[in-house]
């Protein structure tokens, strides 16, 4: 039901009761009643009338939710039946007898007022209501803005620490071998200039890493990247085939559903922590994935074997204060966590196993 049926309502029945008070007035009681008595008649039931029209336009300005439209009518029928039953039982004790022209005027009033008593409660209930969840929206609003500045702090961090410290090592490896060249002697070996040919390199990959996925590390999108996914599995799969790694993938299939709640980046984020635990694994180890449920959510486990997670990385584990697998487990971490939980589960007996808890779709 619209705002603008309720109003309809209130204003068609506030004219019918202004219409009939008149009536009433003009017909009945202009001979057999005090002057007084009239007038009075008149404005109560009159002005309850028009107290309805006057609710039903303000309320044709308005627009709340069908549940809050509902509840002003019952509003007004609550009233009206509320106060009609106080009169009915309230009049004969004051009064023995009461001729039909009375008990119509009770009707007439009690009706009235009772009505524009409750049009005006559910009206101001609506009203609060929808004003309270304005103000929680602007708080949340903000909260989010004040997420969203943290994340470009910390992106700007990032981007600083990572490019800065990679292109001074890359510079200075550069001086080296420059250095060897201008002096026209082979003053260094050739394991030396491998390892400057290898740190450049190094830390050419470190900006790569950072640049490939620095864009999701920007303004979050809320809810307009993230949609449901049935098959997850086939996700990985293809996550695992779009990147190279050293090491095999192995994912357990998974009958049909749930679906789940997953980012527009899910491949881009699965491959990303792929290449973390590949990473740390062993030459011939592999990684395997498991899919289940677990609480309404669904759980997938990434089990490298033989793997080990470096004491850096598991102590500063999901920061960005390391390189290689500790940069892509933070990237990968700081993207998921848009839309589900990543998290470490054991480092033991030479296994490392992350997972990633992801929330099935309300029904």
């Amino acid at each position: 039901m619209q705002t603008r049926q309720v109003a309809t309502v209130l204003v068609v029945g506030g004219a019918g009761l202004v219409s009939f008070a008149v009536v009433h007035f003009l017909i009945h009681e202009i001979n057999t009643v005090p002057t007084a008595h009239i007038v009075t008649n008149l404005v109560v039931a009159g002005g309850a009338g028009v107290g309805l029209v006057y609710v039903g336009y303000w309320l044709s300005e308005q627009s709340f939710s069908p549940s809050r439209n509902r509840r002003i009518l019952a509003w007004t029928a609550l009233g009206a039946v509320s106060l009609l039953m106080v009169f009915v039982v309230a009049q004969p004790l004051v009064q023995d007898a009461v001729t039909f022209e009375e008990f119509l005027h009770i009707v007439q009033v009690s009706i009235g007022m009772g009505s524009l008593f409750g049009a005006t409660i559910g009206a101001f209930e609506a009203r609060a209501l929808t004003r309270a969840e304005e103000a929680t929206r602007a708080e949340s609003r903000l909260a989010s803005m004040e997420d969203e500045r943290d994340r470009w702090n910390e992106l700007t961090t990032v981007l600083r620490h990572y490019v800065n410290n990679s292109v001074t090592v890359i510079n200075f490896a550069l001086d080296e071998l420059q250095r060897s060249v201008n002096e026209g002697a082979v003053r260094r070996d050739a394991d030396g200039v491998r390892d400057d040919i290898d740190t450049i390199e190094d830390r050419v990959k470190t900006i790569e890493t950072v640049a490939e996925h620095v864009d999701q590390l920007g303004p979050a999108n809320g809810t307009a990247g993230i949609s449901p996914v049935a098959d997850l599995c086939a996700v990985i799969e293809r996550a695992s085939q779009t990147t190279a790694l050293d090491v095999g993938v192995s994912v357990a299939t998974f009958e049909e559903g749930p679906d789940v709640l997953a980012g527009d980046s899910i491949e881009k984020d699965v491959a990303l922590l792929l290449e973390a635990l590949a990473s740390v694994t062993e030459g011939d180890g592999r990684i395997d994935c498991e899919c289940e449920r677990k609480n309404g959510h669904l759980v997938v486990r990434f089990t490298a074997t033989p793997a080990t997670l470096p004491p850096d990385v598991e102590a500063a584990l999901f920061e960005p204060v390391t390189r290689h697998s500790g940069l892509k487990l933070y990237l990968a971490e700081r993207s998921i966590d848009a839309y589900a939980d990543l998290r470490l589960v054991s480092t033991d007996d030479r296994t490392v196993t992350f997972a990633v808890d992801f929330e099935s779709v309300p029904e």
